[in-house]
C-alpha cells in the first residue's frame, strides 16, 4: 500500500468503508464568525473512488450537518441532497454569488449547486476531442467563472447561462488560476512528468480571452494567489524522495508589468493572504502554520499555534478578512476522514470538527440562510454483490483501517464492514501477499462474448498493486462457495511467468506497533514494515493465532527504482488493482478462467469471486504493496 501523496501527484490512493459521526471538539461553544451562516467544507477523497464530500457547518447550531446514509453516519450534505455523490477527486470549492462551483477531476466535471439547498443546478462535463479534461481550481471575476484543466487548457463558464463557452490552450498541466488586474494567471505545472516539470506562469488577457504571455518561475509552479497588484505563485520543484519533502520557492508577480519581482525561499506548500500577510505552512506530517510579511518575505511568526495543538497533515488553510480567525484543514493520514480546526487569532484552538471528509481541501464562507432537504428517492448500491462470505487480509499498513477494525469486531462483523464498503464504492485492503476476500454475486454471472464482471480497485500509471482473481459456479446449488474454483489467467500465468502455489507465513509482533516477519515456501523472508504514516496494529487484530498463512499464485516482482522514484509497473491484463479503472482495465471474461493443467475451464457462468494479492513487494518510500478493490459489478446479469 502506497501512501496517499497527493500533493506530490495529482492522484489518491484509498476510501474508507464508513465515517463516523462528526463532533464538535467543544459542544457548546459558540462558533459564529462576522455575518457568516456557516461554512462549507469541500473533501476530495481518494483517487478513482468517487469518494469526494461536501460538509456544511452551520454557525447557528455549532454543528455539522449529518445523517444516517446507510453505511453509518454521513456529513456528505451533497449526498444527502441529491441522492448521489459529487464524483471522483473533487479538487477545489468555489462560492461565487448564490451558487457553489465545485471542479471534479477525475469525473471531469463542473458541479454548479445552490448554495442556499446545496441542490445541484447543472452538471458541465468538460472534455476535449472525447478526452477527459480534468478541471484542477477555479476563480471567478465579472460574471465569469475560470477552470484552470489537467489537459493544459482554461475553460470559460457564463454565470448567467450556465454554459462553458470558450477554452484556451496554455502550459502543461496547469495547477493553480487566479486572477487581478484585468487579467487571469494560470500555474502551468508539467506535473505529470516529475523528472521534468514545466516552470511557468500563462498570462491570459479576460477581454479577448486570449494568452499574452508565459513567465519564467522555478519548476512545478502550483498553488497561486492575488493580492492588490501582486500575484504570487507557489514553485515546489521536483519532490525528493530522499527527504520526504520538496524544496519550495515562493514567487511575487507584479501584474502591472507581468515580471518577477522577488522570489522567497520559504518552504511554502499552501497559504492565505489577508492585508499584505500570508498564513502558510509547508508539506509532510507535522507542518507548522507561519506568518510572514509579502512584502519583505520576512517571517513575522514562525509558529502561529500558541497553545500546542498538533496540525497533523495540514491541507488546506483559510482566514475569516474581518475576525481573523484560521481555519486549517488537516487531513490526517490522507486516507480516515481529516479535520477542520478552527483557531483564534492569536493562534488558539477555539474548536476542531472531526471526520469532516477524507482529506478536506476547500473551506467557503456561506451568508446565506441554508436548508438541506433529504433526497427521498431510493439509495443507490454500488456493484453487484450482497455477500462476503470471507474476509482474510494479510498484515499491511491499512489493515485494521480499511474496513476499520473496533474493539468486539470478529471475522463476521469484518465480513460485513467489507459488505458495506464495497455496496457504498468505498476501499478495503487485502493487505501483504496472499491476502483474500471471498464474495457472492446478487445474481448469476453469464458468459456471453466479451467482458462478464469488472473488479475496480486504485491503481494508476506507475503504481500497480496487481491481485490474482479465482471464480466459482453453484454447482449444488446451495448458495455456498464449496464448489470447485478456477483461477483467472492474466497476462503472466500465460507468459509462464508465475509461481503457483506459492505459502507465506506471516508472524504476529510482539508489539502493536511491531514489524510482522514473514517466510516463504522457498525459505525466502521479509517483512511487513511498520512505518510512520499509519499507527494502529498492522496484524489483523480479530486474529487469534500468532501466525497466519497463506497459499498464492505468485506473480513477477513488479517494483523498480527510476528516475529517483520507485515505479510499479503493471502488467498486460486479467489483474485486479493492475491498471486504472475503466471499462476495459477492471474487465474480466469468465472464458479466463482455467482447470487446474492450465486448459480452459469452459465455464457457462459463475457466482462467487475471490481475490487475492498476488505480489510481494514493497516501495520502500511508502510501504508495503497489498492489493484494493472497491467495487465488483456483474456486467452480463441476463443470459443471451
Amino acid at each position: 500500500m502506497r501512501k496517499h501523496l497527493t500533493k506530490i501527484l495529482p492522484l489518491l490512493l484509498i476510501a474508507l468503508a464508513c465515517d463516523p459521526e462528526p463532533v464538535l471538539l467543544e459542544q457548546g461553544q459558540v462558533i459564529a464568525d462576522g455575518d457568516h451562516t456557516g461554512v462549507y467544507v469541500l473533501s476530495e477523497g481518494l483517487f478513482n473512488q468517487n469518494n469526494s464530500t461536501l460538509a456544511w457547518i452551520d454557525f447557528g447550531t455549532g454543528q455539522p450537518d449529518s445523517w444516517a446514509s446507510g453505511t453509518g453516519r454521513s456529513p456528505d450534505c451533497f449526498e444527502k441532497v441529491n441522492g448521489r455523490r459529487i464524483g471522483d477527486t473533487a479538487n477545489d470549492l468555489l462560492l461565487y454569488g448564490n451558487r457553489l462551483y465545485i471542479a471534479v477531476s477525475e469525473s471531469s466535471t463542473i458541479e454548479i449547486l445552490d448554495a442556499a439547498t446545496c441542490s445541484s443546478l447543472k452538471q458541465i462535463p468538460l472534455n476535449r476531442n472525447g478526452i477527459a479534461s480534468q478541471p484542477r481550481r477555479i476563480t471567478a471575476t465579472a460574471g465569469f467563472v475560470y477552470v484552470c484543466c489537467f489537459d493544459g487548457t482554461v475553460t470559460r463558464i457564463d454565470t448567467l447561462t450556465m454554459q462553458a463557452d470558450a477554452t484556451i490552450t496554455v502550459g502543461r498541466n496547469p495547477d493553480g488560476i487566479c486572477c487581478a488586474n484585468g487579467k487571469l494567471y494560470v500555474s502551468n505545472s508539467g506535473g505529470l512528468d516529475t523528472q521534468n516539470p514545466d516552470n511557468t506562469v500563462s498570462v491570459i488577457d479576460m477581454n479577448t480571452f486570449t494568452e499574452t504571455k508565459r513567465i519564467t518561475v522555478r519548476s512545478n509552479p502550483g498553488s497561486i494567489y492575488a493580492d492588490g497588484t501582486n500575484v504570487y505563485v507557489v514553485s515546489r520543484g521536483i519532490f525528493d524522495y530522499g527527504t520526504m519533502d520538496y524544496d519550495s520557492r515562493l514567487h511575487r508577480i507584479d501584474t502591472k508589468t507581468d515580471e518577477v519581482t522577488a522570489t522567497y525561499n520559504i518552504p511554502i506548500l499552501n497559504m492565505d493572504i489577508v492585508d499584505g500577510k500570508a498564513w502558510f505552512y509547508g508539506y509532510g506530517a507535522g507542518g507548522t502554520i507561519q506568518i510572514m510579511d509579502l512584502k519583505t518575505g520576512q517571517i513575522l511568526d514562525s509558529d502561529f499555534i500558541t497553545d500546542g495543538t498538533r496540525v497533523e497533515c495540514p491541507y488546506a488553510i483559510k482566514l475569516e478578512p474581518t475576525t481573523r480567525k484560521v481555519y486549517v484543514c488537516d487531513a490526517l493520514d490522507y486516507v480516515t476522514p481529516g479535520s477542520l480546526l478552527c483557531f483564534s487569532p492569536e493562534g488558539r484552538l477555539l474548536y476542531r470538527v472531526q471526520s469532516i471528509g477524507i482529506n478536506p481541501n476547500t473551506v467557503a464562507f456561506c451568508d446565506n440562510k441554508v436548508t438541506l432537504t433529504q433526497y427521498q428517492g431510493e439509495p443507490k448500491i454500488i456493484g453487484d454483490i450482497n455477500r462476503v462470505f470471507r474476509y482474510m487480509p494479510a498484515p499491511g499498513q491499512f489493515v485494521n483501517l480499511l474496513p476499520k477494525y473496533e474493539q468486539g469486531d470478529d471475522a463476521s462483523s469484518m465480513n460485513d464492514k467489507c459488505l458495506k464498503a464495497l455496496q457504498s464504492g468505498n476501499m478495503i485492503t487485502l493487505g501483504g501477499f496472499g491476502g483474500y476476500i471471498t464474495a457472492g454475486f446478487n445474481t448469476t454471472v453469464h458468459n456471453l462474448e466479451g467482458p462478464d464482471f469488472r473488479i475496480d480497485g486504485n491503481a494508476y500509471n506507475g503504481n500497480a498493486e496487481p491481485g490474482v482473481v479465482w471464480v466459482s459456479a453453484d454447482e449444488n446449488g446451495n448458495g455456498l462457495p464449496d464448489d470447485t474454483w478456477y483461477e483467472i489467467w492474466g497476462s503472466e500465468q500465460k507468459e509462464g511467468r508465475a509461481t503457483y502455489g506459492y505459502g507465506i507465513t506471516y508472524s504476529k509482533p510482539t508489539a502493536s506497533d511491531g514489524d510482522s516477519p514473514w517466510t516463504g515456501s522457498d525459505g525466502q523472508t521479509g517483512s511487513i514494515t511498520h512505518n510512520t504514516f499509519h499507527s494502529q496494529p498492522y496484524y489483523p487484530e480479530w486474529y487469534a493465532g500468532e501466525s497466519v498463512s497463506f497459499t498464492a499464485t505468485l506473480l513477477p516482482d513488479n517494483v523498480t527504482y527510476q528516475d529517483g522514484i520507485y515505479v510499479m509497473s503493471s502488467f498486460g491484463y486479467g489483474y485486479v488493482d493492475n491498471l486504472p479503472n475503466s471499462p476495459e482495465n477492471s474487465a474480466f471474461d469468465i472464458d479466463w478462467a482455467v482447470n487446474p493443467d492450465g486448459t480452459p475451464a469452459g465455464l457457462g457462468s459463475i457466482d462467487f469471486i475471490k481475490i487475492q494479492n498476488g505480489v510481494i513487494g514493497c516501495n520502500s518510500t511508502t510501504g508495503e504493496l497489498s492489493t484494493e478493490v472497491s467495487a465488483i459489478y456483474n456486467l452480463n446479469p441476463k443470459a443471451e
